[in-house]
């Protein structure tokens, strides 16, 4: 199953690319959907490892062990809608937009299920081409900036990981990059060389959560993608900083995250508040989005860097969950840009009236968004929250300012600049083929706010592992095979469970 996570999306990039008129679009949604399928049964299944470069310690080796298969099903799920959207382009964008999304997809698997440090590197590279072919040849006016910025914050923080990378295995004489093989010779590393690689990948993880101040990068690329938000589902998608610290950084270098908890615990807390903050002054709706975007990620970055299990674990759920609330926002952005034009908060108003069902779905998203319990965002949210209350109760404050602001400001807000006021010109409701679009999304919501526990269980798994030496720097962590048995009950889902008791 674990290699078919690899190839399905790759088959349907090549169908996209190379079949004969309709078949390069059936193609290339049988591939999304059979992708998915595919992904419901990966947790059951084993590792795989193919010898790669031995000489050099390099192989491949994939392993959906945890949070990995989480990840890798929730980005499959959202992936089916963003496929669907984007075969509805013109008949001469249709290819080259299918042939990027499912590229990323292959690469963003790889990201997720690479368990060989260099493997993973070539895969988080390769996943920079397609979002960039897209914004470079769909975007806007001002795409040739967003690219050469996007260019320049990827490539820096990559070059310093690759120097991180490099260094790891002669220093610590680690008998390959398997993460196995790794674990116990870098957690064996003295304090300061452990924070100057881990120094390495923080420039790179940073970057791609992302990060305040190393931000200005996303902003860019949401306003300048093309305007359907297929392009931006595809970075939100790909915003996987949080789990590469949490993956690899932090269980390799415990020490180092240690030292440089003190500051990457404030810049969490205050990309969560800035991006809210942010959120609420803007005027068009994809900016909007953007900001709300990078607030959840503070969210996340905050329960990484709590360096608890708890906070990791909601903060991977949160991660997960964005895909689908953010995800389906996008989308939905680009059903009112093709009806009105625009992204401009000007243009909309009173829209409910002619579209009741387009506001409904985007109500739900938002609610979802904001964390409204029993939807997708909220256990995420919540145990990131808690860990951070846990490592800082100050900081987790200032985090949870910014789900305020989401709540209280923002999300009502947009709702109602969209979709109430006077009538304005009377709007097409939602198309059938705008259902298929959002059903699996609001599917997905449904799933991991009423349903986490699973979830969490597996997660919960790969959070005693991440966890583990930053609590107890002398304690070894299970090995995954024993952790993925685990207790009965997760911490993590223990504390949701109380939490709705509480309710």
């Amino acid at each position: 199953m674990t290699l078919w996570m690899l190839v399905l999306p790759l088959l349907g990039a090549a169908a996209a690319a190379f079949a004969p008129g309709r078949l390069a679009v059936v193609g290339a949604v049988a591939s999304a959907v059979a992708t998915f399928a595919t992904s419901a049964f990966l947790a059951g299944s084993g590792a795989l490892s193919v010898a790669w470069l031995p000489a050099l310690g390099i192989d491949v080796t994939l392993d959906p062990f945890g949070v990995r298969s989480v990840l890798v099903t929730t980005a499959a799920l959202t992936m089916v809608p963003v496929v669907l959207t984007a075969a509805r382009r013109p008949v001469d964008e249709r290819r080259r937009y299918l042939t990027a999304l499912l590229l990323m997809h292959t690469t963003l698997n790889g990201v997720f299920l690479a368990t060989d440090l260099v493997l993973m590197y070539v895969f988080w590279e390769a996943t920079l081409l397609p979002s960039l072919f897209l914004l470079g040849t769909f975007g806007g006016r001002g795409r040739r900036g967003a690219v050469t910025k996007y260019l320049v914050y990827a490539i820096t923080g990559s070059f310093l990981m690759l120097a991180s990378i490099l260094a790891i295995v002669p220093l610590s004489g680690a008998a390959s990059y398997a993460f196995a093989d790794l674990l116990p010779a870098a957690r064996a590393l003295d304090p300061v060389v452990q924070t100057w690689l881990f120094a390495g990948f923080a420039a790179a993880f940073a970057v791609k959560l992302p990060l305040f101040p190393l931000h200005a990068w996303l902003i860019d690329f949401h306003r300048e993608n093309p305007a359907s938000g297929v392009a931006d589902v595809a970075g939100t998608l790909y915003k996987v900083g949080g789990f590469g610290f949490f993956a690899w950084a932090i269980p390799l270098l415990p020490d180092g995250a240690a030292a440089f908890q003190p500051i990457l615990l404030p810049l969490a807390a205050a990309t969560a508040l800035w991006g809210g903050l942010a959120a609420t002054r803007q005027e068009d709706l994809k900016s909007m989005l953007a900001y709300m975007s990078l607030s959840h990620m503070g969210v996340v970055a905050l329960g990484v860097f709590s360096l608890t299990p708890l906070g990791g674990s909601g903060a991977m759920f949160l991660l997960a969950a964005q895909m689908l609330s953010t995800g389906a926002l996008f989308l939905i952005a680009g059903m009112l840009h093709e009806r009105t034009g625009g992204f401009d908060f000007a243009r909309y108003g009173g829209l409910a009236k002619g579209a009741p069902a387009l506001a409904a779905v985007t109500l739900f998203a938002l609610f979802a968004a904001i964390g409204v319990p029993g939807l997708s965002n909220f256990p995420g949210e919540f145990l990131a929250l808690a860990g951070g209350f846990a490592a800082s109760p100050w900081l987790g404050g200032v985090a949870a300012l910014g789900s305020v602001v989401a709540a209280g400001v923002y999300g009502v807000n947009t709702y109602q600049r969209l979709y109430q006021g006077p009538p304005g010109e009377r709007r097409a409701d939602l198309r059938a083929s705008e259902v298929l679009v959002v059903a699996p999304l609001i599917a997905g919501i449904l799933w991991l706010g009423l349903a986490p526990a699973p979830q969490l269980e597996r997660i919960d798994a790969s959070a005693q592992i991440a966890t583990t030496a930053a609590v107890d720097p002398t304690a070894v962590p299970p090995h995954a095979a024993d952790a993925a048995e685990g207790p009965e009950r997760s911490p993590a889902s223990t504390a949701l469970a109380a939490k709705g008791g509480e309710r």
